[in-house]
């Protein structure tokens, strides 16, 4: 006659009844002759049950299932969770969702990469090589300590920690604080009926590329290429915002900025944190407020992007500018490789046209005065920018001897590389089993050789006309 044995003889664990049977008699082998039954615990369930019903149980969709907030929170559109419980939760809980609700619990699942450590190790209590988060907040900001690891995230990958990414990120914190104080410092002109705006131009451009970057980051965001968004506008704001919009905007020392340039600017920089807002709560939160009077009740979370770009020509507006920014670079660089101080005025020769809309920008920026031209001086150095030529006359400014030893020494240089890839472009086997844009390549990178080695002697031989 068979017993239930239970109360004796406790429980095992086991995949079925015969693995069980085996498990029991070899516990208790005084149980191998006996006729003993095995009654499965009716009230066991799988680790992860619980976690299953997570989206229809956190709004008491089990025990009300036709509730008020189960039927407008569920579905949800997003789940972010680590890629190493695809099958025990997020599998689990679009079943449970099938079968309980009809329908799946959100639309995306967003997968983060594993933290690593220098050494490439997961980061782990175990192991001892977590930082202290705490700690890293209190030496960089919790914004600076979010910007850094963002940016070293990239969509599907890792995240390779290191701390210098957290000072990269305190280092971007100082740049928006700076800016803003900069703005904030700048005495404004009193206006008239008749004022209009005095950096068109600029600001035209700037809009149209604020326009662009909003309109990148919202497909980015749909993509959910967050570190990539993050990048884009990191290089918007410390670039073109700081490195270009700002220095042609504000004013001469001592001057005042023209009020409806300034008002432009401030709006520019309040659609400029928006953007940032995602990624930087803290520092945008306190800016917005700072920004503009009467926002105590105001919180940028809910703020509207507002500057749109209704301006024609957005893309050519861009375009344009950038030429005029090689042509500054290129000004700046000669300065630099000829040890020219930024203070020292120079003429500015250009053989073709440059709009007339951007003189005062370039002048102002590269401080120098702009001259048109049929044939440039004797003693210039030239570059080129797209099909237009300028050159910059140095007359006594450098040393003659040493610049044409310069040029000489990067020709050589240049030579050599330019005989490599010859050698690449004159090899059968190579020019006929390498990918078409891998031969274009060769090809740009010596017609490029050979234009920079042109240069370089025309300049040789302006400055042996001295």
């Amino acid at each position: 006659m068979s017993k239930d044995l239970s109360k004796n003889y406790g429980f095992v664990v086991a995949q079925n009844e015969e693995e069980a049977r085996e498990k029991i008699i070899a516990k208790f082998p005084q149980l191998k002759d006996a006729n003993f039954k095995l009654r499965q615990d009716e009230d066991c369930l799988d680790t992860w049950f619980s976690s299953w019903l997570w989206p229809i149980s956190v709004f008491d969709g089990i025990n009300q299932p036709d509730n008020e907030d189960i039927k407008y929170y569920y579905p949800t559109d997003d789940l972010v969770t680590a890629p190493e419980i695809i099958f025990f939760w997020v599998a689990r809980m679009i079943m449970a969702g099938e079968e309980y609700r009809g329908k799946e619990p959100f639309k995306n699942v967003y997968f983060t990469g594993i933290v690593r450590d220098k050494l490439g190790r997961k980061m782990s209590k175990s192991l001892g090589n977590s930082p202290d988060p705490i700690a890293l907040m209190e030496k960089y900001g919790a914004d600076g300590v979010r910007m850094g690891m963002l940016l070293a995230s990239p969509a599907g990958n890792d995240l390779p920690f290191d701390e210098s990414l957290c000072e990269q990120g305190r280092n971007f914190c100082n740049k928006i604080w700076n800016a803003f104080r900069l703005i904030q410092s700048w005495e404004i002109e009193d206006c008239s009926e008749n004022d209009s705006i005095k950096n068109d131009t600029a600001i035209k451009w700037f809009l149209a590329v604020l326009q662009k970057a909003k309109t990148e980051t919202e497909d980015l965001f749909a993509k959910y290429r967050l570190s990539e968004a993050l990048t884009l506008i990191y290089k918007l704001f410390w670039d073109d915002f700081c490195s270009w919009y700002l220095e042609i905007i504000k004013p001469d020392y001592g001057k005042k900025i023209p009020f409806y340039d300034f008002e432009f600017t401030k709006k520019i920089m309040d659609d400029l944190l928006k953007l940032l807002h995602p990624f930087m709560p803290f520092i945008t939160e306190e800016l917005y407020h700072n920004l503009y009077e009467g926002r105590e009740n105001e919180s940028i979370m809910f703020a509207q992007f507002t500057i749109t770009e209704e301006t024609t020509n957005a893309d050519k507006k861009i375009a344009d500018f950038e030429k005029i920014k090689e042509i500054i670079t290129n000004i700046r660089n000669i300065r630099a490789s000829k040890n020219i101080s930024p203070k020292e005025k120079l003429t500015l020769q250009v053989l073709g046209e440059i709009d007339a809309d951007y003189h005062g920008i370039i002048c102002k920026l590269a401080n120098v005065e702009i001259e048109t031209v049929t044939e440039k001086s004797v003693g210039t150095v030239s570059f080129l920018v797209g099909t237009t030529e300028c050159a910059i006359p140095i007359g006594t400014l450098v040393n003659v001897e040493e610049e044409i030893e310069k040029a000489e020494k990067e020709i050589a240089r240049l030579e050599v590389f330019l005989k490599s890839v010859n050698a690449k472009l004159s090899n059968e086997k190579f020019v006929a089993h390498a990918p078409a844009n891998v031969i274009e390549m060769e090809r740009k990178k010596q017609s490029d050789a050979q234009s920079k080695i042109k240069a370089l002697n025309d300049n040789i031989n302006e400055l042996k006309k001295k």
